[in-house]
Order: C-alpha cells, then sequence, then structure tokens
C-alpha cells in the first residue's frame, strides 16, 4: 500500500485530471518487471479500476458491476508483468483471469501482457547500433583466458576496421536501417492484434492467432536473432572446442545484411543461449510500449533508442541485512582502540564488554 501510494496514486491522480480521465486511465501502462504470482499488479489494479468505475458512474460508490467492468478493462489494457519462473507467470495470469471474471466474457487474452523471461538481461536498439562491445569477451567462469584474448583482440580489430573503411560505415548505417524498418513492423503487428477486443470466445482466439503470427513472422525471428546474438556474445562458451562457432561485431553486421549468413549450428547455439539465460529484450517484448523511431526521427532516450515506456513501474523492496563492519564501524564511532584490536578475538571481547562499561554504544 506504502508503494502504490508513492508509486502509483500521483500517476493516477494526473489522470483524472485529464479532459478525458477515462482514456487516459486506460492509456497507463503499469508494469512489474519481477511480477512473481501478480500481488503487487493485483493491488495496482484494484486501485486503478475502482477509479475508472468512479468516473464512469460519475459518483463515489460505484457498482458492483461496473468495478468488475473497469477491472477487466484495466488489466486488459494497463497491465504488464514479467518474471524469470514460468510457474510464477502462469499463475500471474491466472490470479489477474480471477480478479477480472465478468460474468458472460472469457477470460482476457493476457500472453502478450504478462511474459516469462530475465528482466535484466537482455539488448536495446541503442547497444545494437553500437554494435558488440569488447567488453563482451571478458572471461567467465570456464571461459580460457587465451581464447578470450583472441576474440577481444579480433573483435576490436573489427570494430576498428569499420571506423576506418567508408563501406563498413555505410554497412552500418544499412543495417540500423534494416533494423529500424523490422521493429516498426513488429510494432504494427502488435497494435492489430490489440486492437481486437476479446469480449467474445471467438475474438479471444483471434487474438491469440495473430500474436502467434507476430512471433513467428520473419520481422520478428530476425529482431530477435540479432538481439540474441548480442546478449550471446557476453556468454559464449570461450574454449577450444567452441571455436569454430564465430560470434563479434562482424558476424553481427553480416547477419543484420543477410540473416542468411548465420549457420544453423551457430543459430542453434545462440538459441539454446537465449533459452538458458531467459534473454528478454522490452521493445520486442512491448513494442506497444517501447516504440523504436523510423528514419532520422530522434529517440526520446538516447540511452535505450527508443521512446515511451511505462507510466508505473512497481517492485518489491530489497529485503537485505544490513551487516555491521566493526573495524570500520568502531573507528568511525570514536572507539579506535576497539577497531585497532591485535586479532577478531580480542575485538569481541572489547565489544561484549561495552554492554557494562557503554551500554548506550
Amino acid at each position: 500500500e506504502s508503494l502504490l501510494d508513492s508509486a502509483l496514486e500521483p500517476v493516477l491522480a494526473e489522470a483524472c485530471e485529464h479532459p478525458d480521465p477515462e482514456q487516459a486511465i486506460l492509456q497507463l501502462k503499469v508494469c512489474d518487471p519481477a511480477c512473481g504470482s501478480g500481488h503487487f499488479l493485483l493491488a495496482a489494479t484494484r486501485r486503478m479500476a475502482r477509479r475508472l468505475a468512479m468516473i464512469r458512474a460519475g459518483n463515489e460508490e460505484p457498482s458492483q458491476r461496473e468495478v468488475r467492468r473497469a477491472l477487466r478493462d484495466v488489466i486488459g489494457h494497463c497491465i504488464y508483468g514479467v518474471d524469470i519462473n514460468p510457474m510464477a507467470v502462469e499463475l500471474c495470469k491466472v490470479n489477474l483471469w480471477l480478479e477480472a471474471l465478468e460474468p458472460g466474457k472469457p477470460l482476457s487474452f493476457l500472453d502478450a501482457h504478462i511474459q516469462c523471461g530475465n528482466s535484466l538481461l537482455g539488448t536495446t536498439p541503442a547497444l545494437l547500433k553500437n554494435g558488440i562491445p569488447n567488453e563482451a569477451f571478458e572471461p567467465l567462469e570456464g571461459d580460457d583466458r587465451k581464447f578470450c584474448s583472441i576474440y577481444k583482440k579480433k573483435n576490436k580489430e573489427y570494430r576498428e576496421r569499420s571506423k576506418k573503411g567508408t563501406s563498413q560505415i555505410m554497412l552500418w548505417e544499412e543495417s540500423g536501417a534494416i533494423v529500424r524498418e523490422r521493429l516498426e513492423n513488429v510494432r504494427a503487428a502488435r497494435f492489430q492484434m490489440e486492437a481486437i477486443d476479446d469480449d467474445t470466445i471467438i475474438n479471444v482466439h483471434r487474438k491469440q492467432a495473430r500474436y502467434g503470427l507476430s512471433l513467428s513472422s520473419s520481422d520478428y525471428v530476425q529482431s530477435k536473432l540479432w538481439a540474441d546474438m548480442w546478449c550471446a556474445a557476453f556468454v559464449w562458451k570461450k574454449t577450444a572446442e567452441n571455436n569454430d562457432l564465430e560470434m563479434n561485431e562482424n558476424v553481427l553486421r553480416r547477419a543484420m545484411q543477410n540473416p542468411d549468413s548465420v549457420r544453423e549450428e551457430q543459430r542453434r547455439y545462440i538459441q539454446s543461449l537465449a533459452e538458458q539465460y531467459q534473454f528478454f529484450h522490452w521493445h520486442l517484448a512491448f513494442p506497444d510500449v517501447f516504440q523504436v523511431p523510423s528514419g532520422n526521427e530522434e529517440p526520446e532516450n538516447a540511452l535505450t533508442g527508443w521512446s515511451g515506456g511505462f507510466d508505473v513501474v512497481l517492485g518489491n523492496p530489497p529485503w537485505e541485512t544490513n551487516k555491521i563492519k566493526e573495524k570500520e564501524w568502531f573507528a568511525a564511532n570514536g572507539r579506535p582502540d576497539i577497531a585497532n584490536a591485535s586479532n577478531a578475538a580480542q575485538r569481541q571481547k572489547m565489544i561484549q564488554a561495552l554492554q557494562r562499561e557503554d551500554p548506550l554504544l
């Protein structure tokens, strides 16, 4: 409740001041990037739905039927969630369905709004545009440092070559245009799907079919491949056994120009890494929320390369326990003698003695 008071309430209040408050509320986008079974999203839904029902009814005591209708509309238009646990995602959808159950209407289509993935591990249009950084080849556990060094050197050469050669610069610009065009098509397909009302079973099936088609379209498949390639470079197994499977700046740029340049074994390995680490690319998962500008238009967020975003992001606060570092703490609080004790055992004796000598400290 405290979180909703501070994060959701101001945005909701601003929407209610809009000339068309009903549409302003339904256009809000609220996300929990680690939604679990949906408790934060459910709480946000109830607040938003009650405010929406009050506006529609014109009074502060809307009927149960009006609240129920508002719940369904808010969940269908405003609520988004991501979780790394597939079971949590299914539970979240079930909880939202139960909350939005309206007599005579089918369950809402939620697959496009509640998704499974690692919300901290993905790429952005801006990162893709800048290519694979040399830092991607830092050794991780299980990597061979010699091969990491070789891969980093090769990637560095490709990146430096691209800055010098006119043809390579044109390749970068052309590949960027190709990426933007693909993403624009992905976004258009999502809006077509979202435009279908899910008040009938037939329309729910139409929406589900349209969503499936958008995920299997060449625009989405290629866009996801490029994004997965960028992420895969960081977790690529860098050993002698894996030396034949190459991933670097040159491979990515060639793939953007010609997707068929990616060998089948490379493609399978990239897909296996994407599944293992559950790469999650926000602009591909929610293209209705994150817009990648086309042509020469500048994005609102230069760091990510997209415009738009969520109006509210809800998150469970961290519950970590503070651990006091005894030496630093006592040094800063007027007892350097305890901080500089000869050993840990001696320091513990002095700390225990404080219960008698200085209980307040």
